[in-house]
């Protein structure tokens, strides 16, 4: 018995010992002290297979710069007494070696009239890292196209330049500025119709998406809900100089504008004033909408 009494105070112990190393595992905090210190550009999901890092950013065309922001950091157990000055350059060659590992989706460099970064910055004394901003021209960037500003660290005042985190592909996307969610009223009309396809609709949301710099994707629909076939590759097309509106169809070179309502866009509310047809009789049809701006998509 008095074996027995021992050998469980002896397991009780164990599972304590074991409980407080678990514990403290759980919270311990990352150490550095066996480590290079390096300078790097962090991110919040690396690669694993060795190839290049990545950031991204969604732009809204305006005509004000957008600021974006990210990081340099210096990863050490403990932090420098002096500066650390960075030299950053923008590198074609890290790009392609991005696009290289992303063939079904590959980008294009941001074009140097469409950005405005430092070459240097520095990490101040006693701190581990600072931010590295940059001004994104976004009209001069098209939302057709996937665009990438590759940076490098190319010297850190002869510290070490991580190998992982030494360079990173900002993936810049573009939406113009009609691009956004729209609430939608109007009326429909379909020749011959008997099974509630014409009839008017409100309260109802779009979702308007750029294809190109003034124009926007748009799905028409009957009065039921249902989409309106037919009219395949919908656009609503706007002149920026005059906000007149031209509703074109890829797949209905009949489409065309009402030339009886005045198509156009209000910047002030937001909103799209449309009306077009498509067909001939017997098989005639039209739209009239009105779509105002609640948010970005």
């Amino acid at each position: 018995m008095k074996n027995k009494n021992i050998f469980k105070g002896f397991i009780a112990a164990l599972c304590v010992i074991s409980l407080s190393s678990c514990l403290k595992n759980k919270n311990e905090q990352p150490d550095f002290s066996s480590t290079t210190p390096v300078v790097e550009i962090p991110v919040g999901s690396p690669v694993g297979d060795g190839g290049i890092n990545s950031l991204s950013t969604s732009l809204i065309q305006k005509d004000t710069p957008t600021d974006y922001y990210y990081y340099i950091n210096y990863a050490a157990s403990s932090t420098k007494p002096t500066d650390i000055k960075v030299t950053l350059s923008v590198d074609p060659t890290v790009l392609a070696a991005y696009n290289a590992a992303h063939t079904d989706a590959p980008l294009t460099i941001v074009p140097s009239n469409a950005f405005i970064m430092p070459t240097t910055i520095t990490i101040p004394a006693n701190e581990r890292r600072v931010q590295v901003p940059v001004k994104f021209v976004s009209t001069a960037l098209d939302p057709a196209v996937g665009y990438g500003l590759p940076v490098i660290i190319k010297d850190a005042s002869g510290e070490v330049i991580s190998n992982k985190f030494g360079a990173v592909v900002i993936n810049v996307a573009v939406r113009n500025k009609y691009d956004g969610k729209y609430t939608l009223k109007g009326y429909v009309f379909r020749e011959g119709d008997t099974g509630g396809l014409t009839g008017f609709y409100k309260g109802l949301s779009k979702d308007l998406s750029s294809n190109g710099a003034n124009a926007v994707n748009f799905a028409q629909i009957w009065a039921d809900g249902g989409g309106a076939g037919g009219i395949d590759g919908l656009t609503i097309n706007v002149d920026p100089t005059t906000n007149k509106v031209t509703m074109k169809s890829k797949g209905n070179a009949t489409l065309a504008n009402d030339p009886a309502y005045d198509n156009r866009y209000d910047p002030a509310t937001k909103t799209f004033y449309i009306s077009f047809k498509w067909g001939a009789s017997p098989i005639s049809r039209s739209a009239t909408d009105t779509l105002t701006y609640t948010s970005a998509r």
